[in-house]
Formats: C-alpha cells, structure tokens, sequence
C-alpha cells in the first residue's frame, strides 16, 4: 500500500540534477521525480534522464537488479541491449529486464531525453554495475 495519501505534483526543476559522465559509464543527467527517497511514495521509481548531444557512448552498458522502462520524450538516439542497437524517436517505449547490459546513445542534433521507471520503492534499492568498470579475473 502506498505512503502518499494523496497526489504528488513534481517538476523537473523541482529536482537536484545527479550526473554521470567517465569514459566508463558515458554522460547522462538524470533528475528523479518520484521515489522514496524524494517523495512520500513507494512501489516505483520515475525520473528524467538526459544524454547530451555529442556524447561519446560508454564502450559497455550497465546492468541492474531491477526491471526499467524507458519512454522517449525527445531527440533520437540508440538503445543498446545486449550489444544490439535499436533506434528509438518520441513516443518509443523499451522494456528492459533486470540483468541485461544496456545504455541509451544520442545520435540527433538535440538532448535525447527519457522517462525512466523501476518497480521499487526507492532508487537506492537498485544495485547497477558496470562491467567496463569490473577487474577481470587474473
């Protein structure tokens, strides 16, 4: 059952930007409208995501514990699952489950940006990895 008694309104600029941007992980801002640990709610995580134009693209993806759902708001770009690139425009919807390595890559002349959901509580409940990042076995 839900904590939130009744609706939450958010903006975008309402939200604290968090940022990664390394040879490993790529560029992307993300600003986290609804989840636990932003807002008296629970059972999902939404936010905005941002990959600017001219990004270089991580040479892998990341992976997590927990199934997403991206919709594209705007630009174009790849979506990358697995090693396969698919061309995603607004309106695209991409269900990706928990454990697949993947990324989104801007390949248009303005920001791609992304609605983002998880079906979790909180954005501290979902462990990403990066393999790009891990130490190989010797």
């Amino acid at each position: 059952m839900s904590k939130a008694r009744s609706a939450v309104f958010r903006h975008v600029d309402e939200c604290p930007t968090e940022e990664w941007t390394s040879p490993t992980r790529g560029a992307v801002r993300w600003w986290e409208l609804f989840g636990g640990d932003v807002t008296p709610t629970d059972e999902m995580v939404v936010g905005v995501a941002e990959i600017p134009v001219g990004a270089t693209p991580p040479p892998r993806g990341h992976r997590h514990d927990a199934t997403e759902v991206y919709v594209i708001l705007s630009g174009s770009g790849h979506v990358v699952i697995e090693g396969v690139a698919t061309a995603v425009r607004p309106g695209t919807a991409v269900w990706i489950p928990e454990g697949l390595e993947h990324f989104a890559h801007n390949t248009g002349d303005e920001p791609l940006r992304l609605l983002y959901l998880f079906a979790r509580d909180r954005f501290s409940d979902v462990t990403y990895t990066f393999p790009a990042e891990e130490t190989p076995n010797p």
